[in-house]
């Protein structure tokens, strides 16, 4: 890797490290895996640097390789999903929960490891279903319906 490339990737840990750990955070749910993948997406970011054009703003790519790490690293460990949600990572300090756009990361235990990063990548990333499916490596239709059930299921919970 050229020098100025380094030099572009270390620029996006300073710049993109906390946003990528909080979307990890979201998907993962608990902050030992949040920092494993984000540690491993600018690790794969770095690797795979020649594929980045440059036409999407370099935040966009990392959520995209965000996504992909941390749906990987939950398929991989089934043993070991948001069942066993680490709430104190997820809290402010003062017993609050740090979630956005008014959802309860608690609620979020209780969908596929699918269904929670389509609905985290749709609310609070605002990717569209294509790129969803891309990242995914899924079809639009699948990460469409895995929207519409993760959306079904949190309006059950919240009941």
């Amino acid at each position: 890797m050229a020098r100025t490339e380094r030099k572009i990737i270390e620029n996006w840990v300073i710049l993109y490290y906390d946003k990528v750990l909080a979307l990890s955070l979201r998907l993962t749910g608990n902050q030992a895996d949040a920092q494993d993948c984000a540690q491993e997406v600018f690790i794969r970011a770095w690797r795979k640097f020649n594929t980045f054009r440059g036409e999407a703003h370099p935040m966009a790519w990392l959520k995209r390789i965000t996504l992909n790490i941390c749906y990987n690293h939950l398929n991989r460990n089934k043993s070991k999903r948001w069942d066993e949600l680490d709430t104190e990572d997820l809290e402010d300090g003062n017993g609050v929960f740090q979630g956005e756009s008014g959802i309860d990361p608690i609620l979020l235990k209780r969908l596929s490891p699918l269904e929670r990063s389509v609905l985290v990548a749709r609310i609070y990333d605002d990717l569209s279903f294509k790129e969803l499916a891309e990242s995914l490596g899924t079809t639009e239709n699948s990460a469409k319906v895995s929207y519409h059930n993760a959306i079904e299921k949190l309006r059950k919970s919240m009941k």
